[in-house]
């Protein structure tokens, strides 16, 4: 079975600024923010969210439920947390545009070659998707 992934760093964004955001963005901020202001403002004008709003309001101000809270440990728990995934989306990328420059260089040495054993340009460019002067360069 594959794993999902639910990027909380793109959603928090696509949030800060302003951006509209579906049911499901919406319901995995809800579980996120502190501020009962903000879980509002986001479940505003849905039933379902404004129950969920309502109801952590309500456990909010309950003793019982509250417990003890250190809101700059769960600063920096959330901040730990965004940096990881933004390390985790930047190793990605990284990745990604490592294998696409590896692919490029790879057309660019099998061209070279072929340019070694008498290949007319016009072959090399139809095979390898290079330009003329990219192939140009290599000559």
């Amino acid at each position: 079975m594959g794993k999902n992934h639910i990027s909380f760093l793109q959603v928090y964004t696509k949030y800060k600024k302003g951006l509209v955001l579906t049911k499901l963005e919406k319901e995995l901020l809800i579980l996120r923010l502190r501020k009962i202001e903000e879980i509002e403002r986001i479940a505003e004008g849905d039933v379902e969210l404004m129950e969920v709003a309502n109801k952590l309001k309500e456990l909010s101000l309950d003793i019982n439920t509250v417990g003890f809270y250190d809101e700059a440990e769960e600063m920096e728990k959330m901040m730990n947390s965004l940096k990881a995934e933004g390390e985790m989306l930047g190793e990605k990328r990284g990745i990604k545009k490592g294998i696409k420059q590896g692919a490029n260089n790879e057309k660019k040495s099998i061209a070279k070659n072929l340019l070694n054993i008498g290949i007319p340009k016009e072959s090399i460019m139809q095979a390898t998707g290079l330009s003329e002067t990219q192939i140009a360069r290599l000559m």
